[in-house]
């Protein structure tokens, strides 16, 4: 603040643009602040027949007679998407604490406009080669701008299956003088992306839909954050993660030397502003008997059981489910130890991820039906575990589970046993002698042979006497 300076009250103003449009023309909603700070500004309203561009902002600081003034604003653009009438809603805005409504309005989108090239003016001054003259060699003001840009990392050195944060930002300093605006930012974050995003990494999107600021300060200095990028990455490998240099194109006005009410007072012209390209470390897990099947992650365990008292041939549900912060999709199956005792039958699973303040947590869970076979009293923790390497404490651990059952009734394992019992035919041929028995010494198959010779020689003489 100056001194001797005073400031006037803030103000919060909603101003729409043309709403008689060519489908090459873009419709605008404008969002000002007068003398305050443009902060936790809602989200502009979507509108059927258009698609909605990325914001833009500017500021503006005017000291008059030792009286300061400021002016910041965000304007939205709208694309048609084809011609016609349509309709925006009655809407409401809010920045801070303040509001500001507007009633709506009716669009109207024709056919292209063919941009004028010339002077619209021209015919008010008698020529139309007099302003193009006085425009032409109107002298602009280059300003510096006060702004840089940054592909950013939460951790230069993480394990391997421990996560890092990375964002994709544009800072414009508050004190800054020169005019930016974004240009063609899909496509260059697209190119951006393809650069930076590691190959060797399970990726958790924050999906940013619009470019919104965030007052910050770094160094004792204030920003604004226009963060364009933000995802959470988890090393899938030991491989070093290296982030190239990038470039981020900016629409900067150049403004008149002299300010003039019916010339151009500013001039388009572009600036690259350069990221700094950086190498994430990636360090393999300590050396463990559980290296190889440990979950990494910040992780703690809930379990339930539905019954805790029953009979053996009944079944329960056990939940196993795994919660916090880490990698969510790579938890593993917990670990189980074979028994005859309880049958445990393969888990359904589920899980649930949140993404927000640049975190991924979320949890996992493991749904067992288990059916005890034998009367007793068993602790779960004697049959399932999951081993986990937490990267905070650089230490591992084993998430057992507290549940203990008790059964009643008789003993299922003969029943069990049974089911797979191959019949009584089996046991027989096991127990038949197969030792090689003389026909003579048994009478009764001597009988039938002797029956069965006499009854194929009478066949024979019969059909030999029939045929002569």
């Amino acid at each position: 603040m100056l001194a001797g300076t005073t400031t006037f009250a803030q103000q919060v103003e909603l101003n729409i643009g043309k709403t008689d449009i060519g489908i090459n023309e873009s419709f605008e909603i404008t969002l000002t602040v007068k003398n305050g700070r443009m902060n936790n500004y809602s989200e502009f309203p979507n509108i059927s027949g258009f698609r909605k561009g990325r914001p833009s902002s500017s500021s503006q600081t005017t000291i008059i007679n030792g009286q300061v003034s400021t002016q910041q604003s965000v304007t939205q653009l709208y694309q048609p998407t084809k011609q016609g009438t349509f309709k925006l809603n009655a809407f409401t805005m809010k920045v801070g604490d303040k509001s500001v409504n507007h009633p709506g309005v009716t669009l109207k989108v024709g056919k292209a406009v063919q941009r004028q090239s010339y002077d619209p003016f021209a015919d008010f001054w008698g020529g139309g080669n007099s302003m193009s003259q006085n425009q032409s060699s109107q002298q602009f003001i280059d300003v510096k701008a006060d702004a840089f840009y940054a592909v950013s990392t939460d951790k230069s050195s993480v394990y391997r299956g421990e996560g890092f944060k990375m964002d994709i930002s544009f800072f414009i300093a508050l004190s800054n003088k020169a005019e930016l605006e974004f240009y063609k930012m899909d496509e260059q974050i697209t190119n951006i992306l393809k650069a930076v995003k590691p190959k060797n990494c399970w990726e958790e999107n924050f999906n940013i839909e619009s470019i919104r600021p965030q007052i910050i300060t770094i160094n004792g200095k204030s920003y604004r954050q226009y963060k364009i990028y933000e995802a959470m990455f988890y090393p899938l490998n030991t491989e070093d993660i290296v982030i190239p240099t990038t470039k981020l194109e900016m629409i900067k006005y150049q403004v008149s030397k002299r300010q003039s009410f019916f010339g151009r007072n500013r001039k388009e012209d572009r600036e690259i502003f350069t990221s700094r390209g950086k190498t994430i470390r990636i360090k393999d897990l300590p050396d463990n008997p559980m290296k190889e099947i440990s979950s990494v992650g910040n992780y703690r365990l809930r379990d339930k059981i539905s019954d805790k008292e029953l009979q053996t041939g009944e079944s329960i549900t056990f939940e196993f489910k795994v919660e916090g912060d880490g990698n969510i999709n790579s938890i593993r199956q917990p670990s189980l130890s074979e028994t005859d005792s309880l049958l445990f039958y393969p888990p359904s699973v589920s899980q649930s991820i949140n993404r927000t303040n640049g975190k991924v947590l979320g949890s996992k869970t493991f749904q067992y039906y288990i059916e005890p076979q034998e009367p007793g009293v068993y602790e779960l923790k004697d049959f399932i575990k999951l081993s986990i390497f937490n990267p905070r404490t650089k230490k591992y651990q084993t998430l057992y589970p507290n549940g203990t059952i008790t059964v009643k009734g008789e003993s299922l394992r003969n029943a069990q046993i049974s089911k797979s019992d191959l019949g009584s035919f089996y046991d027989a041929m096991k127990n038949a002698d197969n030792s090689i028995v003389m026909i003579n010494q048994t009478n009764w198959v001597q009988i039938f042979l002797n029956i069965f010779v006499v009854i194929t020689i009478g066949l024979t003489v019969f059909f030999y006497v029939k045929k002569f």
